[in-house]
């Protein structure tokens, strides 16, 4: 049987949830991001995967780009001053 997805297992998925703890709506995070809404949107939708402006992301929204790239278990390993939302 194939492994269920857990909510956040997508990079889009933990920009998504990161997004909304912050209270911020695409347009916002993309702003803060030095990036356009539709950017936002194409990585929250899965269609960009390896985003450009990751490093900047990943500060605004305060946690480990290694954690919003690949998930849990590589956060270790990348930038410890960084914390998974």
């Amino acid at each position: 049987m194939p492994k269920k997805e857990n909510a956040i297992d997508t990079l889009g998925a933990r920009v998504r949830t990161c997004r909304r703890h912050k209270g911020w709506v695409q347009e916002k995070l993309g702003k803060h991001a030095c990036t356009s809404q539709a950017v936002i949107q194409k990585i929250e939708n899965g269609k960009i995967l390896r985003p450009r402006k990751l490093e900047e992301i990943a500060k605004v929204l305060d946690v480990n780009p290694a954690w919003l790239q690949l998930g849990d278990e590589h956060a270790e390993h990348y930038r410890p001053g960084f914390l998974a939302c």
